[in-house]
């Protein structure tokens, strides 16, 4: 798959941080004409991914950088998110059983599976102490 040179962005283990990936997310996908809709589906699955590693990925309260690449492929976007949090591949949990309504839904626990289902390609790596999390739509 070609890919072309990248954007990227270093933000901290902090909630508040998901505004400021969400704004260089849709600026970089603006500047290489990525499509509207895939850019909506990979803001939805880049702030569940993002969301997670924040809230899980450290056992301390210390600041912690988690970086985002996205690169145009020949077909859409490749977002490439590394952190050095502890060792998890979100492709290997398993799925949950879907609300039968709206009703039944309770308020987090599906990201994943937004994630696995929503992404064209999912990938994960553990290199040299890195989380890295590869998501193409």
């Amino acid at each position: 798959m070609v890919t072309m040179p990248g954007e990227r962005i270093v933000i901290a283990n902090r909630l508040d941080e998901l505004r400021r990936m969400t704004r260089w997310l849709h600026d970089s996908a603006a500047a290489f004409g990525i499509a509207e809709k895939a850019l909506s589906t990979l803001d939805v699955c880049a702030n569940e991914a993002v969301t997670n590693i924040i809230s899980y990925a450290f056992g301390d309260q210390m600041r912690h950088d988690i970086a985002l690449e996205l690169h145009k492929t020949g077909t859409g976007a490749r977002l490439v998110i590394r952190d050095h949090g502890k060792p998890f591949n979100p492709l290997e949990a398993p799925e949950r059983d879907l609300p039968k309504s709206i009703k039944d839904a309770g308020i987090g626990g599906l990201g994943i599976h937004l994630i696995k289902h929503l992404m064209t390609r999912c990938n994960y790596e553990r290199v040299d102490g890195v989380n890295v999390l590869f998501l193409e739509i």
